[in-house]
């Protein structure tokens, strides 16, 4: 369970930090979601730029089977790095935003 507490933590954490990060265009406000029951965990852009709606998944994050899947990333950061750096073993990162097929080619753990 420790290792559990310390994954929600550091996505958290990594959530946290770029969702303090205003988006450049239009009326737009980040949101974050921090579900610990079900350990989903998102940052969202929500709003309006002009006339154009704006509501998109920026990072997603889920902990299943005792491992952190990175499922959604529309940064320019590396976050499996970012976690890496915070003390997440390699092979408790699943890149779920790749294909099964290339998930053992990563160097990352695989499901």
């Amino acid at each position: 369970m420790a290792d559990l507490e310390h994954y929600r933590q550091c996505i958290q954490t990594i959530l946290t930090k770029h969702g303090s990060f205003k988006p450049k265009r239009g009326d737009v406000e980040a949101e974050l979601f921090f579900d610990t029951t079900h350990n989903h965990y998102q940052l969202m852009y929500v709003g309006w730029n002009g006339l154009s709606r704006v509501y998109h998944t920026v990072i997603h994050f889920d902990i299943k089977d005792g491992k952190i899947w990175i499922q959604q990333n529309m940064t320019d950061v590396d976050l499996a790095q970012e976690l890496l750096e915070m003390g997440v073993e390699k092979e408790d990162i699943v890149l779920g935003l790749q294909p099964p097929y290339k998930r053992p080619y990563t160097g990352y753990g695989v499901a």
